[in-house]
């Protein structure tokens, strides 16, 4: 009886293994970004723009490369971190002690906190950012953002969903 087990259990793990395989298929390429965009700040002149940017997904995010329009560098990118509940829009975001900008690339996107969360974070006194948002400057109009990022070690690029934001040309 023992030589029939050994088949059995090679195919125990062949099934373990696709399982698996299926799972983390689903996770990095079925599911639905990460990614998600919580609101748009648009200025007169439509060449700032700051999206807020949530974390849905199972990990951090790390942002590598945001293109404007038909794929054009823009003048300058930055990921604004903010320590309170202000979210990252709207104007006096400079002004703001608890909200920072940097490098897109500089600090990860972190799993949003549930409210709860937050509330427990603000009333520790704790440094954690709570709220992100990517503020763009750019030579002309911005009517199409594209975001490149790594989730999972994977790099995945998306275009931002402006909707009725912008005007589209």
């Amino acid at each position: 009886m023992k030589p029939k087990s050994k088949p059995l259990r090679r195919l125990g793990y062949l099934g373990l293994g696709l399982l698996f395989s299926a799972f983390v298929l689903f996770l990095l390429f079925l599911r639905p970004t990460p990614i998600k965009v919580g609101g748009f700040t648009s200025f007169a002149d439509e060449n700032t723009v700051i999206f807020e940017v949530i974390n849905e997904g199972f990990a951090d995010v790390e942002l590598l490369d945001v293109r404007v329009n038909d794929g054009m560098k823009p003048a300058k990118a930055e990921l604004g971190i903010s320590y309170s509940l202000h979210l990252v829009g709207g104007e006096g975001l400079d002004e703001d002690p608890d909200i920072e900008f940097v490098d897109i690339r500089e600090i990860p996107i972190q799993l949003e906190l549930r409210p709860d969360e937050k509330r427990a974070v603000l009333d520790q006194g704790s440094r954690i950012p709570l709220n992100y948002g990517v503020r763009l400057y750019s030579d002309e109009p911005i009517t199409r953002i594209e975001v490149k990022y790594k989730y999972w070690g994977i790099t995945f690029t998306r275009e931002m969903p402006m909707g009725r934001f912008f005007n589209n040309g």
